[in-house]
């Protein structure tokens, strides 16, 4: 085996000391690389985050804009589906009794064209001091003859100095079909029953109680629902000219006189009290009859 001379040992020496030399410079190099990428990627992360930042606050004033673009159109809907959404008044009364809480009229829109309206009944009524109820249909002769007259009276009482529209009619129809109820009703200006009302349960009440015998027949009553005649078909052709209109008989027209409505309201009131507690009586008493002859 050879071994290496003396003379070769400071070159051997030296050769090892470059070699740590340039081992401790790529480790100090190597630890610079490592801690200068974490640094690298910390700046483009707060690069990011600014850009985003940015982004972000631009993009909010649209943001905003589109949000309160959005809330002024909810609030502007709103009222809007509100008003579709009518709510109907709260009606009550002698009147409402009578005819219910819908009243309809007859508009020709042109000479060919016509349309039918609902009404309230009190806000249609409102202001009318005499109130018909006239019970006709366009299938009955002596109805289309009367009402033309009728019609002209009506006219002429709505144009009276000092009582000025304070006269209405409603119309119960005795029609067969809703084409026969309208073609009718477009020959009368003053209002109507629905003709579900008319021709139904309604309808057959109403002639149950005023004694409808046949048609047609005139019935007149006055703003609080009390009877004052039920002949006015035999009174207008022998009063056209409405001087005894309404007809009242004289105790009526005593008490039309010098009662105040007020007054006369509350009488009505009690005497309609009074009615339902005496037929609600006679009722319970004919319910006990049964039980007591079992027993």
């Amino acid at each position: 085996m050879k071994f290496c001379s003396i003379n070769t040992l400071p070159l051997v020496l030296a050769l090892l000391v470059q070699i740590c030399i340039l081992s401790n410079r790529n480790g100090v190099m190597g630890l610079q690389a490592v801690e200068t990428a974490p640094d690298t990627a910390t700046g483009a992360d707060e690069a990011a985050t600014e850009t985003d930042a940015e982004t972000a606050t631009e993009a909010t004033p649209e943001a905003a804009s589109q949000e309160e673009v959005g809330s002024a159109t909810e609030e502007e809907a709103t009222p809007a589906a509100e008003e579709q959404q009518e709510v109907a008044p709260v009606q009550e009364g002698p009147l409402i009794d009578i005819f219910g809480e819908k009243l309809y009229s007859f508009e020709m829109l042109d000479e060919t064209t016509g349309q039918i309206n609902p009404h309230y009944t009190n806000e249609a009524l409102t202001g009318k001091k005499v109130i018909g109820l006239y019970f006709s249909a366009d299938w009955c002769g002596p109805c289309r003859q009367f009402t033309p007259e009728l019609v002209a009276f009506y006219e002429r009482m709505n144009k009276k100095r000092g009582k000025k529209d304070q006269f209405e009619i409603v119309w119960v129809s005795r029609c067969r079909d809703g084409n026969s109820y309208a073609q009718y009703f477009s020959h009368m200006p003053w209002l109507a029953l629905p003709p579900e009302e008319a021709m139904g349960a309604r309808g057959q009440e109403l002639s149950d109680k005023y004694k409808v015998k046949g048609i047609p027949h005139l019935v007149l009553i006055d703003d609080l629902g009390n009877t004052i005649t039920i002949d006015g078909r035999n009174k207008i052709p022998q009063d056209k000219a409405g001087v005894g209109f309404p007809w009242r008989d004289p105790v009526s027209q005593l008490l039309h006189t010098f009662v105040p409505r007020s007054l006369r309201a509350l009488i009505r009131t009690q005497i309609q009290a009074l009615k339902k507690a005496v037929i609600q009586k006679l009722k319970s008493l004919v319910g006990l009859g049964p039980k007591a002859a079992a027993a």
